[in-house]
């Protein structure tokens, strides 16, 4: 029985999921293995001018840094202008990432998870400011006051008041999603909820089971009907299963270890994590989804709604990160699942993400209506540089321009 065929039959008779890590398979999903370098339409002389320059960028650095692969896909106006593979899929052979390679988005699935938040606020199935423990009652942090005051909005903005990055070690160490959240409830808070930014990747994944005790399915199903499937991601699909489904186009992670980069395996750690860091996806899918973040599909999800979810929360200082390598940055926030930055007297949605080898950048100007995404299996100068750099080759052509 063929592949695809197969998976259809196993969501048809309800298949049984065993862990978060081993979903989700997404009916979608199936190998489309292509040699197009690029797929671009015909542009104006300034857009020609940034594509031009910014893949004579990204080859210049992948010749100097000789990191394995790359995939960059950028829009403007309603439309994908540029999008190409570079390098292999893993290093030692002649597998080239192309455009429908997939990769772990790592820390940009945050913006999935929020978005898909944002599409029950907007249905009214709950509010931003609702309490965690409305939706799961058995949710406890180290009191019955901490745990109360607990909302949506402070999960999605990391103000939670937990320290930075609580218990993400213990996911790293193999642990299981619900053990660390249970453990939780030990750790004494810096602050009180609301008032101070801390990044967080296990609280961040509670915004999961508000989803799935509201919708009564799988936070990786409501991502598959609600996000995957309408916005026609062919590749995307969330959990470690859905990544070794089929390994014939996939990018295979690496670290530079001993002045070389070397191919390391595939972790399960994070996909525990599936509102955080457990999507995967292919620069076409990013193509599709910063269509989508632009306001190019108002049916699924209104201006105001959008506008909610890249709003300052709270504010972070530009030494946070790499909001600093902005072009004259000014001001740094996070949203709910997305941070921003003002470049050039103009805001830019941005996020990043690394795990288990794999990097990644996403950024838009909402006013401007473009934006870039870029996915490595590996990281490098390149990919820290890469949104910046796209930034200042934007700005350049629009102040020469005007």
């Amino acid at each position: 029985m063929p592949r695809l065929l197969s998976i259809l039959l196993w969501i048809a008779l309800g298949g049984v999921v065993l862990s978060r890590t081993e979903v989700f398979f997404s009916p979608l999903r199936a190998h489309v293995d292509t040699d197009d370098e690029s797929t671009a339409p015909v542009l104006d002389p300034a857009t020609e001018t940034l594509v031009a320059r910014y893949d004579t960028f990204v080859r210049q650095r992948q010749q100097e840094e000789r990191f394995p692969g790359a995939a960059v896909v950028m829009v403007k106006d309603g439309q994908v202008i540029f999008m190409k593979g570079y390098g292999v899929r893993r290093l030692h052979s002649k597998d080239s990432v192309n455009t429908n390679t997939v990769f772990r988005l790592a820390s940009l699935s945050k913006g999935f998870a929020a978005v898909l938040a944002g599409m029950m606020v907007q249905e009214g199935q709950f509010q931003w400011d609702d309490p965690i423990i409305k939706y799961v009652p058995d949710f406890r942090l180290r009191s019955s006051e901490q745990t109360e005051a607990l909302s949506i909005r402070h999960v999605l903005s990391h103000t939670t008041g937990l320290p930075r990055q609580a218990y993400s070690n213990l996911i790293e160490s193999g642990q299981s999603y619900a053990m660390a959240r249970q453990q939780l409830r030990e750790v004494r808070l810096t602050h009180s909820p609301g008032l101070h930014y801390n990044y967080q990747n296990v609280a961040y994944s509670l915004v999961g089971d508000v989803i799935e005790q509201t919708s009564k399915t799988r936070f990786e199903e409501q991502l598959y009907k609600r996000i995957f499937l309408p916005l026609g991601m062919r590749q995307a699909g969330a959990g470690y299963g859905n990544f070794m489904l089929d390994t014939t186009n996939v990018a295979w992670p690496h670290k530079y270890i001993k002045e070389s980069y070397q191919r390391i395996p595939v972790s399960r750690n994070y996909y525990e994590l599936a509102p955080a860091a457990g999507v995967n996806a292919s620069i076409e899918d990013m193509g599709s989804w910063l269509l989508f973040l632009l306001g190019h599909r108002p049916e699924l999800m209104s201006k105001e709604t959008l506008d909610t979810l890249f709003s300052q929360q709270i504010g972070v200082p530009l030494s946070e990160g790499n909001y600093g390598s902005f072009p004259a940055a000014t001001e740094g926030w996070y949203g709910l699942g997305w941070r921003g930055v003002m470049s050039h007297g103009r805001k830019v949605i941005f996020h990043g993400g690394y795990v288990n080898g794999f990097r990644t950048e996403i950024a838009f100007i909402p006013s401007e209506d473009v934006g870039i995404a870029v996915l490595s299996n590996s990281p490098s100068g390149f990919i820290n540089a890469s949104v910046p750099r796209f930034l200042e080759f934007y700005w350049g052509l629009s102040n020469e321009k005007s």
